[in-house]
């Protein structure tokens, strides 16, 4: 694998290491002097963050090494696909599932969403998977775990099992859920260092019943220095383009499994009010929450070193966070730990809601304090929204600063290591360099930044460059 295009040097990889060193203290710099140039009335009394969009433009241009990104970039790797099922296998179904392969010859088949079904119905529903995947395979099974299963292209609507490729088949495993991740960059407003691993989230919708959905969410890395707050809200759009309408009155109710939280750490210890980012005493607890629009928001954490279990109440008078799964071993300042998992049962009125609701139609957002504001860091989709707090967001053509990774078994960028970048050329040259975490040409992050429709698979395990990402 050829990890690092070096063309006007011939240092292989101690040109790549000087490259992002020199990334890295270009980021840090430039970050310094955004604020220096656009905070106004920096010190113990500054009371509000001015952003300005021009300054910030011109300091882009003058520092930034990196290529301009696709001016028509959507950041989406996933795609949402509404299809027709007709269940007609005659094998005595109870779920239909949709799955990324063919559970019967590969062990590497994961359930992207599930539906409960009878003989004779049909229904419509949305799929939510990978862009680069060109088949998907659907799939009946019975009361006894027996799979009937069909093929069909991911560009095909009408589903049913007249001509099943295997049918009333065992499995010898179980398929696991389909996570996807997502990955936040802290310094929103400012530019990154685009690790995106400041928190890292791993998300999987499981239908368990008509009306009872579960929403997994593992805490998988936090890389951040400052406190971050993590939320799910459930965008208010409308049913016209089969998408889930969720009010807060559609929802019946929500628990979590078990009664786990993330606000009680893993020494059993609960977060106190003060050290909530949230400025409403009623929030602190509370599962579910009002957006600004009435939108439903789940409430995950107030504070993702909390949540993923080793910060103690003591610890808070000197702030002592250290810096989870972004680096290998323990020190006083970075620890390795298993991602801890959290499961939020929600129940709705209507089971039509929840054919229709998938992992693009869920907003897990994180907030920082900005100064003295609050800043929500959104994916690219709903980078304007307001959910909470009034977001400021402004829309520059540059890299965001959260992504949606459709797998679940990402390995995200080590602490300090870019994700990937291509170098401008008239930095070197003339010539192109691709570099980072995930630099392999033809399934590169960098390539994927310049053109939406290149390298859509760049994410996958075997692209990544093994010293620069935390592999599970």
């Amino acid at each position: 694998m050829n990890h690092v295009y070096d063309i006007f040097c011939n240092f292989g990889a101690k040109c790549t290491y000087n490259i992002i060193r020199y990334m890295k203290k270009i980021a840090i710099a430039f970050a310094v002097f955004i604020v220096i140039c656009v905070v106004a009335g920096v010190g113990s009394s500054c009371s509000r963050n001015v952003f300005d969009p021009d300054t910030y433009d011109s300091l882009v241009e003058i520092k930034s090494p990196v290529d301009s990104v696709d001016p028509n970039h959507t950041w989406k790797l996933s795609t949402k696909k509404f299809v027709i099922i007709t269940v007609n296998g005659n094998v005595g179904a109870k779920k239909l599932q949709v799955l990324t392969d063919d559970p019967t010859t590969s062990k590497k088949a994961a359930v992207l969403v599930q539906n409960f079904v009878e003989e004779g119905d049909r229904f419509s529903m949305n799929v939510s998977f990978p862009t680069y995947l060109k088949n998907l395979y659907y799939a009946l099974v019975d009361e006894a775990g027996a799979y009937t299963i069909v093929k069909a292209s991911t560009s095909q609507r009408d589903i049913d099992f007249s001509n099943p490729i295997v049918k009333s088949q065992k499995l010898t495993y179980v398929p696991e859920l389909y996570y996807y991740a997502f990955c936040y960059e802290q310094e929103m407003p400012e530019p990154g260092d685009y690790d995106y691993n400041d928190v890292v989230m791993h998300l999987a919708l499981e239908r368990m019943s008509k009306t009872l959905l579960y929403i997994h969410v593992k805490l998988a890395a936090v890389g951040a220095d400052q406190q971050l707050a993590g939320f799910i809200r459930f965008p208010y759009t409308t049913k016209n383009d089969s998408t889930a309408l969720i009010t807060m009155d559609d929802i019946d109710s929500i628990y979590t499994i078990d009664g786990k939280k993330f606000d009680v750490n893993m020494h059993g210890e609960e977060i106190t009010q003060q050290n909530s980012i949230v400025e409403d005493s009623k929030l602190l607890g509370k599962l579910l929450v009002t957006g600004k629009k009435g939108e439903p928001i789940i409430n995950l954490f107030a504070d993702a070193h909390w949540a993923i279990g080793d910060v103690r109440e003591n610890e808070y008078g000197t702030f002592g966070r250290k810096q989870y799964n972004v680096a290998y071993g323990t020190t006083t300042t970075t620890a390795e730990l298993q991602p801890r998992e959290v499961i939020f049962a929600v129940r709705v009125k209507d089971p039509i809601q929840l054919s229709y609701l998938t992992l693009e139609d869920i907003d897990p957002f994180v907030i920082r304090f900005y100064g003295n504001s609050r800043r929500e860091i959104h994916t690219y989709p709903y980078r304007k929204v307001d959910a909470l707090f009034e977001n400021k967001y402004v829309d520059l053509q540059n890299l965001p600063w959260a992504l949606a990774i459709p797998f679940g078994g990402f390995y995200h960028p080590l602490h300090g290591q870019n994700i990937g970048f291509r170098m401008k050329k008239d930095y070197n040259q003339g010539a192109e360099i691709l570099f980072g975490a995930y630099q392999e040409r033809g399934h590169s992050f960098g390539e994927w930044s310049v053109n939406r429709n290149k390298c859509l698979d760049w994410y996958l395990n075997e692209y990544a460059y093994r010293s620069y990402v935390y592999v599970w």
